[in-house]
């Protein structure tokens, strides 16, 4: 039991009151002569014994009087729990990632357990509510009832351990008690153990789980192969359980029904393709009927319209492989010789390709300065007699070593992503005969045998530390050529791809110039806003996904006329539907925000006692009054 008050039990002090007055009574009794003394000498002490059991039953029932009234005004109560009576603060996080969608035994999760929570929670009650896309610091129920009911599901997904330390940021108190209580159907959706309870923090868990996890999804979308106005895209489908009927898949352009197409899954995998004839970019939406999760039900895509790279080298040497490498209809390419070059053209460039110039002009490593300042590409294949690579940031290009051969690939480096489909250990590798520059560089593409660079890329150029001219080296006749020049150029322009994934920070180039008062922003009729953006002499590169709260095409603007079209779809993680089980979520686990909320009422609950005491004061009271009355 403790008190409220417990200053003033020092009031007991005042049971002395009446033990001096019983025990100093002033009262004498006299003495009254009767005849045959004897006679009457065993009534009168029986009488004597009875008055000084009064005496005592009375002083007892007095003390009892005021021992209640005092502990009754120090309030005494009985805490629920040993932190019923501290001071506490509460975050409560509540899921709703898309997986909260699926539908438990009152309908949805997350809606049911937001209505739960605003119909259960009390009123008076302060608390700190999150979810994986808003927070809502030191409010009650009345106060978020309105935003809360209009939030929904998010893309945005924190770990376990991101939610508990985020918790724990918003519990700004140091000297209150932290409790934290996660309410989730707790997927697990990389792996992970899930994390401990951090020290000095109680941690509540609200399971919710569904009742029918059978799941479709769309995974994803690419181009197999497009020529002229006819493409061939695949669609890659799964589930989480056998379906037996064949699934029918719908690809729509801007609303419009374009083809239809069936596949029938096996081993819970399945493989779509579509064989279409555009004649424009095309707006898409790929779509399924399925009654699990929805935002896996629907792809967003676009096509955008292909642009052309702009390929420009200025030849010294011979050209003849690089005008086959570059002979495509997505560059525009162009050869020119050394002393023929426009420097007016540099500027319009994505990439220029020096091939053994002999000497670079000052005017020339300006122009190309300014083209790798303002985004564009630069390769650089050294003569064996050269003069000017300086001014370009190339500087101690002279003949120093003798032949070597190219025996290591940096896997790893995007040049050759999607190149090889395993590590390659027995390949045939170029080999060259003077080496003009010796470096370790930071970035390395490929290797010589002793660990010195062959090819590296420093910044915005790329760097070859040997003439490329069949004289000197085979590596024009190797199939190393073909991935590393194409991929050159496709990197100085990002081409766009069919769609993003939010929640990424994405790089995307937008072939457009702008000026320096214009920006482009991003809208789907109902959102728009201003991704970031980096302008350059003849493209745009944006930086959009984090940005992004719902899924869908989103049209490229400039002042209101439209560019291009990009599509963003969210992470397919949220449908993979594996949850941690009773035993990997440990402690203090409930079933039910109802079981929760009665479980924390028991221990927060504080019974008063104050009540019962004047009761007892009152009883006691009453014994002394019939004491004095009936006892003789």
């Amino acid at each position: 039991m403790q008190f409220q008050h417990p200053i003033l039990l020092y009031g007991l002090f005042f049971l002395i009151v009446p033990i001096v007055v019983h025990l100093f009574q002033l009262r004498r009794f006299s003495k009254v002569a009767f005849t045959n003394v004897a006679f009457l000498k065993p009534l009168i002490n029986q009488t004597r014994k009875s008055r000084q059991l009064k005496k005592w039953l009375t002083l007892l029932a007095r003390c009892l009087v005021v021992a209640c009234l005092v502990v009754a005004f120090a309030q005494p109560f009985l805490p629920g729990s040993a932190t019923a009576t501290q001071e506490k603060q509460t975050a409560i996080y509540l899921d709703n990632s898309y997986s909260m969608e699926l539908n438990g035994k009152n309908g949805p999760l997350y809606k049911n357990a937001t209505s739960n929570l605003l119909e259960k929670l009390p009123a008076d009650k302060v608390f700190t509510l999150f979810t994986n896309d808003k927070v809502f610091a030191n409010t009650n129920r009345q106060q978020i009832t309105n935003e809360l009911l209009a939030n929904n599901y998010s893309s945005e997904l924190l770990s376990f351990e991101q939610i508990q330390l985020k918790a724990i940021s918003l519990l700004d108190n140091k000297t209150a008690s932290k409790e934290i209580i996660l309410i989730s159907d707790f997927q697990n959706t990389n792996g992970a153990a899930f994390p401990d309870t951090l020290k000095g923090v109680k941690r509540e868990l609200v399971k919710l789980e569904p009742q029918e996890t059978n799941n479709i999804s769309i995974d994803t979308a690419f181009i197999v192969n497009q020529s002229g106005s006819n493409l061939k895209l695949q669609v890659d489908l799964s589930s989480n359980y056998n379906v037996e009927q064949p699934v029918t898949l719908t690809l729509e352009n801007n609303t419009v029904l374009l083809a239809k197409t069936s596949v029938l899954l096996n081993d819970q995998k399945g493989i779509a393709n579509f064989e279409i004839e555009i004649d424009e970019p095309i707006t898409g939406r790929i779509f399924i009927e399925d009654q699990g999760i929805s935002f896996d039900n629907e792809l967003f895509i676009s096509t955008g319209s292909r642009e052309k790279i702009n390929v420009l080298s200025i030849n010294g040497a011979n050209s003849n492989f690089l005008d086959r490498l570059y002979n495509d209809d997505q560059f525009e390419y162009l050869s020119v010789k050394e002393r023929d070059v426009n420097y007016n053209l540099i500027k319009d460039q994505n990439i220029v390709i020096l091939n053994e110039l002999n000497n670079i002009p000052v005017s020339l490593s300006s122009e190309l300065n300014k083209l790798t300042q303002n985004g564009g590409y630069l390769v650089i294949i050294p003569a064996t007699n050269s003069s000017g690579y300086d001014s370009i940031g190339i500087s101690g290009i002279a003949l120093n070593e003798s032949s070597k051969k190219i025996t290591e690939i940096n896997f790893n480096h995007p040049l050759f992503k999607g190149v090889f489909n395993k590590r390659v250990t027995n390949f045939q590798y170029p080999s060259v005969q003077t080496v003009l520059k010796s470096t370790n560089a930071i970035d390395p593409i490929l290797k010589y045998e002793d660990g010195s660079s062959f090819l590296y890329k420093n910044q915005n150029t790329y760097v070859f530390t040997s003439s490329l001219n069949s004289e000197n080296s085979n590596f024009q006749s190797s199939p190393l050529i073909v991935p590393v020049f194409y991929n050159m150029a496709m990197s100085s322009l990002p081409v766009s791809q069919l769609y993003y994934e939010m929640d990424s920070s994405n790089e995307i180039a937008v072939n457009t110039s702008v000026n320096q008062d214009q920006i482009i922003s991003l809208s789907n009729g109902s959102t728009e806003f201003i991704p970031r953006q980096q302008a350059f002499d003849n493209y745009v590169l944006l930086t959009a996904g984090k940005d992004i709260s719902s899924a869908g095409n989103y049209d490229v603007t400039i002042k209101n006329e439209k560019v291009t079209t990009l599509s963003f779809n969210t992470k397919r993680q949220e449908n993979q539907l594996k949850y941690f089980s009773d035993s990997d979520l440990g402690n203090n686990l409930s079933t039910s925000i109802d079981d929760l909320l009665y479980k924390l009422d028991q221990e927060e609950n504080i019974l008063s006692l104050w009540k019962y005491f004047v009761m007892g004061a009152l009883f006691f009271l009453i014994c002394e009054l019939l004491i004095l009355k009936f006892v003789k």
